[in-house]
């Protein structure tokens, strides 16, 4: 892992903009303001997800969950941007029964040899992998060919294991190096996600500054 000062080195020429999908992703802001706190996006959108998800609840019981889902959205956010090498970030939330997988996105100066950088951006040779991280090339329409890696990676507690998806691209043009993670242990939520999460890579593209 590079030093922590280097993760500060946001690109000076790209930042990325994401085109989701607004009924499946949730934004996920660093940063809040008067207009909306930190509390009621938690609110916001929890009540917007129930509201559209066709369960039928009494009203107490729909607050007691409005309330349960803005929680988890608050820890969510909390430990994102205070754990994680990131810019911005999207939760996917398909449906409320179903827990959500977040999807963090980086965009940093360009470094180095291109190959070299990406496969450390993917994590290609990650130490904490039970096995090699299956690396391959991944294209898009707005970023190009760069690298996508996927791996199980060892729980500093316990005997459980986290599946690790990771992607990095160079935007030549920009200077640009973008790096797109996720990582949870529901296996088979991350499996469901594959293809979604493949998608919103794809929407991914960097915006000249």
């Amino acid at each position: 892992m590079p030093d922590p000062e280097i993760w500060s080195m946001t690109s000076k020429r790209g930042w990325p903009r994401i085109a989701y999908d607004k009924t499946v992703w949730i934004p996920c802001p660093q940063h809040f303001n008067e207009q909306m706190s930190r509390a009621e996006w938690a609110e916001g959108f929890a009540t917007l997800w129930w509201e559209a998800s066709g369960f039928k609840v009494g009203q107490r019981e729909l607050r007691r969950r409005i309330e349960g889902l803005a929680k988890a959205l608050l820890v969510l956010q909390q430990g994102i941007y205070e754990t994680q090498p990131c810019h911005s970030a999207v939760i996917y939330l398909p449906n409320v029964d179903v827990s959500p997988i977040p999807v963090m996105v980086a965009a940093w100066d360009a470094a180095g040899d291109e190959e070299t950088q990406l496969r450390m951006l993917v994590h290609a040779d990650e130490s904490e992998a039970v096995e090699t991280p299956l690396v391959e090339p991944f294209t898009t329409g707005p970023l190009g060919t760069g690298l996508k890696s996927e791996y199980l990676q060892r729980s500093n507690q316990g005997p459980d294991v986290t599946g690790v998806v990771n992607y990095a691209f160079r935007v030549a043009d920009l200077e640009t190096d973008v790096r797109v993670f996720t990582a949870t242990p529901d296996l088979g939520r991350l499996q469901a996600a594959m293809p979604a999460i493949d998608e919103l890579v794809n929407s991914i593209s960097i915006e000249p500054l």
